[in-house]
C-alpha cells in the first residue's frame, strides 16, 4: 500500500510532508507502482503544476487566435497581471525543478525537491485561486459580441 511504503520513507527522510497532507494536494495514492515512489511523487507533483501552468501562461501571453484566450486575458488589470506573472514564475522554476530533479536520479534531491514544491504549492495554491475564480466569472458576464469580436479582426 502507498501510505505504508510513504511512511517508511518518511522515517528514512523525515524531510518528507506529512502522508495525508501530500496525499490531498497531490493524491499520491492513486500511484500504483510503489518501486519508485519518490519519482512517482515528483511526476504527480509536475502533473498538478503543469495543468495550472496551462491555465494560466495564455492570462499572460494570449494566442491571438484564440478567442477563448483573449476574452478570459481581457478580464485582468495590469496589476492584477502583475500578480499573476509573479506566480507564474514560481510555478515555473519549481515545474523545472521537478524535471531537473527526476533527471539527477538522487532519493535525497527527491525528498528536497518534494518538500521544496510541497510548502510552495500549499502558498501559491491560495493565491492562484483568485484568479481561477475570475476565469470562471469571466464567462458569466454577458459581453456584447462586438468587444471580443474586435480581437479576431
Amino acid at each position: 500500500m502507498i501510505k505504508d511504503t510513504y511512511q517508511q520513507l518518511q522515517k528514512e527522510h523525515p524531510l518528507l510532508p506529512d502522508y495525508d497532507k501530500i496525499n490531498n494536494e497531490f493524491e499520491i495514492s492513486t500511484i500504483e507502482d510503489e518501486e519508485f515512489l519518490l519519482r512517482e511523487i515528483l511526476r504527480a507533483m509536475a502533473e498538478r503544476l503543469e495543468q495550472i501552468i496551462q491555465t494560466l501562461e495564455p492570462l499572460i501571453s494570449p494566442d491571438p487566435n484564440s478567442f477563448t484566450d483573449l476574452h478570459e486575458c481581457r478580464s485582468f488589470t495590469s496589476g492584477e497581471k502583475k500578480q499573476l506573472i509573479d506566480c507564474f514564475r514560481t510555478l515555473m522554476k519549481h515545474y523545472r525543478l521537478l524535471l531537473e530533479t527526476e533527471l539527477a536520479l538522487e532519493p535525497k534531491k527527491d525528498v528536497e525537491t518534494i518538500k521544496a514544491v510541497f510548502d510552495m504549492w500549499h502558498k501559491e495554491r491560495k493565491q492562484i485561486a483568485p484568479f481561477i475564480k475570475k476565469i470562471k466569472e469571466s464567462w458569466e458576464k454577458q459581453v456584447e459580441p462586438k468587444e471580443d469580436l474586435e480581437y479576431l479582426g
